[in-house]
């Protein structure tokens, strides 16, 4: 087994799905399932900032919580010209053509120890009052450290049709409350590949355990084991209703990705350019902290073995 899959093996938080079909059909999805949304409802809620109610209020309702004009103009331009200065830099990967979709994939991680405004971000984003304030309350947990964060530019191809992918298709992230958010830098329209979200489709009902528990055999039996579509029938069981999240440059959306979620589809010629910022540590097993942070100081020390960076590096900042 690679570095790269045993650390997600033993330190990432707990795959959608796992066990053999017997398993399954004897209700293992539905016993990892319950426990882990009993465990979060068991979990204290935190104090809200008094600017924050409204905000806590929309994500426990619907899963989604939208924050217009985040930041201050002055703000927004200076994290702006970051962005533009990161695209060149030495972190940066580029994708062509990814996955065929016509797409091209410039991304970066973002660390308060870059050169030039790095930390200026990490402060302004990733450490942000009302984001902490609002995930710990959807989430349950106490929010120790921010969240992992990074640039993405997604750049559809003059002239050519969009080929639809995996984060196309309709899905849910874990099995349980999982917190990510995203910070819109141009907007997102439906010509861009707007985030699409099902409304309260992050709630446990008596639908949703229904088809967490034949999605279990089914994934258990298939050779595909993620990204499968969900059956017609299960969609009208559940009341999927699809909604568009479309908004202005300089945006914060932050979901419960427990609920349905896929990317929209690109027009030719169309950008999307965002930060993202992922909160699944908070599921991660109880060592996994110290495991993570005796990785990173063995980076700082330039005493991580080349073989291991790699394999890990999407951790390390």
């Amino acid at each position: 087994m690679s570095i790269s899959n045993l650390a997600k093996k033993f330190l990432e938080p707990p795959r959608y799905h796992s066990g053999p079909v017997v398993a399954n059909l004897l209700g293992w999805q539905l016993a990892r399932v319950l426990s882990h949304h009993g465990a979060h409802a068991m979990r204290r809620e935190p104090a809200p900032l008094a600017e924050t109610k409204e905000l806590i209020g929309q994500g426990i309702a619907d899963g989604v919580v939208i924050v217009p004009n985040f930041l201050p103009a002055d703000e927004f331009e200076r994290l702006r010209d970051y962005c533009a200065k990161l695209r060149s830099g030495p972190a940066t990967r580029y994708e062509a053509n990814r996955g065929g979709t016509g797409l091209d994939f410039t991304t970066s991680p973002i660390s308060r120890d870059d050169q030039g405004d790095g930390a200026f971000v990490v402060e302004k984003i990733a450490n942000d009052s009302r984001l902490l304030n609002v995930v710990s309350a959807m989430s349950r947990h106490q929010i120790k450290r921010p969240p992992q964060i990074g640039y993405q530019l997604l750049t559809m191809r003059d002239n050519e049709e969009f080929v639809p992918d995996a984060e196309t298709i309709l899905h849910a992230d874990r099995h349980y409350p999982t917190i990510k958010a995203y910070y819109s830098l141009n907007g997102s329209t439906l010509e861009n590949g707007a985030y699409v979200w099902v409304p309260r489709s992050h709630k446990l009902t008596a639908a949703r355990l229904r088809y967490e528990y034949a999605d279990s055999i089914r994934v258990a039996r298939s050779p595909v084991k993620h990204n499968l579509e969900i059956p017609e029938a299960h969609l009208k069981d559940m009341g999927v209703v699809e909604k568009h999240i479309l908004t202005e440059p300089n945006t914060l959306v932050i979901s419960n990705n427990f609920g349905f979620h896929r990317r929209g589809h690109f027009a030719p010629g169309a950008v999307r350019e965002q930060i993202r910022l992922v909160f699944h540590y908070l599921e991660e097993p109880f060592y996994a902290t110290w495991a993570w942070n005796v990785l990173r100081n063995l980076n700082k020390r330039k005493m991580l073995p080349e073989s291991v960076r790699r394999a890990v590096q999407y951790r390390l900042t």
